[in-house]
Parts: C-alpha cells; sequence; structure tokens
C-alpha cells in the first residue's frame, strides 16, 4: 500500500533544482563496498528486502501533486541487480552505478548492485537521491544490510517514512533572517547553459603520526577535529584580502532521528571577514567562534530568510562536510572495505572538501575536471596536509599562509 508524504523545506528546494536544469546525478549519494571472501548472492538479496522493510524511504518515488513534490512510500521495491562482470570491467561499472541519474517521477529513488568477482566476492553498491538520504544515511544503511545479512537477522520494526526536517520555532527564524543580512551569502546559483559540470576527485589519507597529532590538538586546544582541520582548509583556501566564505554541512538530526535514514543535512555558509592570522591556536579560535555563531541558525534553510534568493546548487562556491564514522559494517563471513567517499561524477561548486574521520581519516576534494584541475587539486591538497602537520606540531607559532595563491578554481 503507497503511503503519500509530505516534503520538507529542504527537500522541496531539491526538487525544485530538478525540474529546472538537467542535474544528471548532482544528488546522487552513494557508497560501495568490497566484500572478499564467499558471499551468499540469495542472502544478500533477501537482506536488501529487509532493509527496504526497515527503512520504508528507500521504497519511495516522488510526485508532483498540486505543485508540491510527495514522496510516494511503497511504491517501488528495493530489488539485488547482479551483473556479472570481468575484473578489468568492475571500476568502470561500480563507478556508472556511483553516477546512476534518478528519475524522480519515475522512480525508484534508491538501487543497490551487485558486481560479483571471481573468488565469491564482489563490490556492493548502495545509491540513493538525496531527497531520502544524507550522509549518515549511508552509515544506517551499510550496517542495517549487514545486519540482515547475517544468519541471526534482527527482527527489528520499520523507521517511520517522515520528512527529515520540521519547520524552526519563530524566534529561531527572525534571529537567522538578522544573522544572513549582516552576512549576506553568495550562492553557487544553477547553471544557465542547462547541465552541471563534470566533475573529478582526489583522496588522501591522515598518517598515523598526523591523525595523532589531531587526537592530541583537540585534547590541548580543547576544539573539535573538525574545528582543528576547518582553521587550516580556511588558512589555505582564503585570499590574501576579503572575506571568505565556506559551506558547512550541518545535520539537523535529533537523538530520535539517529538510526533513521532521510534528508537531515542543512548547507549554511561560514563568512570569515579575513584569512585567519596570528597563531594556529589564535586563527583556531576565529573559526570556532564563527561556527559557534552559525550553528544556532542550523535549522533555519537560507531560503527562508532571504526573500527573492534564486535556486541554488550550493551556498557557497567551496563547501565542506565532515562526518565521524563507526567502525566498519561486518558482513558475516567476509571481510569489508567500504568507500564512504563514492563519487558522483558532478561538480556542483568550484571545490567540495569531504572529510571521513573514522578508523583512518580520508580528506577528499571534488572539482570541475578540466586540463590541470586534476594536478593542481593534487597540489593543493598536498599544501593543506602540510600545513595542517605544521600548525598541530606547533599551535602557538605563527599559522603560515601558503606563498601560491589558491587555483582559480577555488
Amino acid at each position: 500500500m503507497t503511503q503519500f508524504v509530505p516534503t520538507s523545506p529542504l527537500q522541496r528546494g531539491i526538487w525544485f533544482n530538478e525540474q529546472l536544469v538537467a542535474l544528471g546525478s548532482a544528488y546522487t549519494v552513494a557508497v560501495t563496498a568490497h566484500l572478499r571472501g564467499p558471499v551468499d548472492v540469495g542472502r544478500l538479496a533477501r537482506a536488501c528486502t529487509a532493509l527496504a522493510a526497515r527503512h520504508p524511504l528507500l521504497t519511495a518515488g516522488c510526485h508532483n501533486l498540486d505543485g508540491l513534490p510527495w514522496l510516494a512510500v511503497g511504491e517501488h521495491p528495493l530489488a539485488l541487480a547482479v551483473e556479472p562482470a570481468a575484473d578489468g570491467t568492475v571500476r568502470e561499472r561500480v563507478e556508472r552505478a556511483c553516477r546512476t541519474r534518478f528519475d524522480l517521477s519515475a522512480g525508484p529513488l534508491a538501487r543497490v548492485w551487485w558486481f560479483p568477482l571471481g573468488n565469491g566476492g564482489g563490490v556492493l553498491v548502495l545509491a540513493a537521491h538525496h531527497l531520502i538520504v544524507d550522509g549518515r544515511s549511508k552509515d544506517v544503511l551499510l550496517r542495517d544490510l549487514a545486519d540482515r545479512y547475517g544468519p541471526d537477522a534482527p527482527t527489528v520494526a520499520a523507521q517511520p517514512a517522515e520528512p527529515g526536517y520540521t519547520m524552526p520555532p519563530e524566534h529561531l527564524l527572525v534571529a537567522a533572517t538578522e544573522y544572513w543580512w549582516r552576512n549576506p551569502p553568495r550562492p553557487v546559483e544553477l547553471p544557465r547553459d542547462g547541465g552541471v559540470r563534470p566533475g573529478d576527485t582526489v583522496v588522501r589519507a591522515l598518517t598515523p603520526r598526523t591523525r595523532t597529532r589531531l587526537a592530541e590538538a583537540a585534547v590541548a586546544l580543547d576544539a573539535t577535529r573538525f574545528e582543528l582541520l576547518l582553521t587550516v582548509l580556511a588558512n589555505c583556501l582564503a585570499p590574501d584580502d576579503g572575506p571568505t566564505s565556506i559551506a558547512i554541512e550541518l545535520s539537523v538530526r535529533t537523538p530520535v532521528e539517529a538510526d533513521r535514514i532521510g534528508m537531515y543535512v542543512n548547507e549554511l555558509p561560514l563568512t570569515l571577514p579575513t584569512p585567519p592570522t596570528g597563531s594556529y591556536a589564535a586563527a583556531l579560535t576565529t573559526v570556532r567562534a564563527g561556527l559557534r555563531e552559525l550553528y544556532a541558525h542550523r535549522t533555519v534553510p537560507l531560503a527562508m530568510c532571504r526573500p527573492g534568493t534564486r535556486p541554488f546548487l550550493a551556498t557557497a562556491a567551496v563547501s565542506v562536510s565532515y562526518r565521524r564514522i563507526a567502525p566498519g559494517p561486518v558482513f558475516a563471513g567476509v571481510a569489508t572495505t567500504v568507500d564512504w567517499s563514492a563519487f558522483n561524477g558532478v561538480a556542483r561548486n568550484a571545490l567540495h572538501v569531504m572529510i571521513a574521520d573514522g578508523e583512518q581519516t580520508h580528506v577528499t576534494f571534488q572539482f570541475p575536471a578540466s586540463a590541470g584541475a586534476r594536478r593542481r587539486a593534487d597540489a593543493l591538497i598536498d599544501r593543506v596536509l602540510v600545513v595542517l602537520d605544521r600548525s598541530l606540531t606547533a599551535p602557538q607559532a605563527t599559522l603560515v599562509r601558503p606563498q601560491e595563491e589558491p587555483p582559480p578554481w577555488t
């Protein structure tokens, strides 16, 4: 039986963008898992069915009813697509799955693929439209899928299919409106040429030594790991004069939604009036103060505070997402390696930095593909990691500004 669920203002913004411009896979959220060992495909297929019963949003389509989008939950089954492939073609097929474009009206809004390899293992890909998932949802889905693959799969009640957002009270809306009039944002508008730009990506892992220093600095400076990392990013990406604007993906989840999937995220820009100066510790204080002020407005969509705001793909040219990731899912009888930053192949702004902080810490740069872009991105991410290591080693020393200008696409 199909249940129609209303969408939140944030979901309606994404839906509206999809009606205006051909965005391809810009709103596709994907995660991949390499399973090494004998995988029972029948059990995996049944686990997908059980996963959909646990999270009914995975069965939704999206329809225009009287000018507003509604999620039609229960409209599509979540079936496992098994696609045998030679070892040499698996990577290409996985990338293609991660770049799936979802047709909102035709559905479905979620898909799962299994690409078996000759050793009995293979690669699992789970992709969904951003209307029904956020970054945290990937953790929830893989964990629950692994639990249901095991021989003793838990019988847990279905999660409610609800919008991932509730309207903020009036006093928060007023405060956010005042804040954004003092700090006018500069969103990245929808492309005028009718489509988004192809993207590219580079990934680095923090060394064990840097991770240790990051943990020690968090205690010594009474800061979060995200604040420590963001301060270095702001230093390396800021122009020599003028403000720096970095869009931050903020979770609006409450403890009630901790184990649900949905779009529980609001992207808001943090504006720093000048590049961070003085010591790293002093710059950290400035960034932290700006974040604390921004956090007070995390539940209010930007468009609600700025009448006449045009549809946009991102709230700033540079954006950052940070997620603490729990230990990876355990599929019974097989070893698992997860790629939490699977790329959808589209650049929605000049630079998106993804930080996945778990058993390892990976920093991913996503940017528009062009001649020389990967070389510049490689140089930029290497510069960020060098400045990070120096800053963590001597936080009271003067924060070193890079001598080179940031790449023009930042």
